[in-house]
């Protein structure tokens, strides 16, 4: 008996150690996963079709240092851009 009280209790210990679905949202355009401890720290994913047919996503964290995007294709990334003031100085 103490056995199986034990076993139980363990089990339920290690599923509340894990992330809960805090979200989890599927529909034909779109999808929104999140999990975590809501109010503390979540993490999450979503992503859409757009009506010109591409899709997008975003990988996410929330938690004490604020909402912060881990991952996306939604902006795109401008690695050759010049920081502001050195076209000014080319131009001199």
């Amino acid at each position: 008996m103490k056995v199986v009280l034990i076993v139980a209790l363990a089990l339920v210990a290690v599923a509340a150690g894990r992330p809960s679905d805090v979200i989890d949202v599927e529909q034909d355009h779109m999808e929104h996963e999140q999990e975590g401890d809501p109010g503390r720290a979540v993490e999450g994913e979503y992503s859409w079709v757009a009506p010109d047919g591409n899709e997008y996503h975003v990988k996410y964290v929330a938690d004490h240092n604020g909402y912060r995007v881990v991952d996306d294709n939604v902006v795109p990334e401008f690695r050759d851009a010049k920081p502001t003031g050195e076209a000014e100085e080319a131009d001199e």
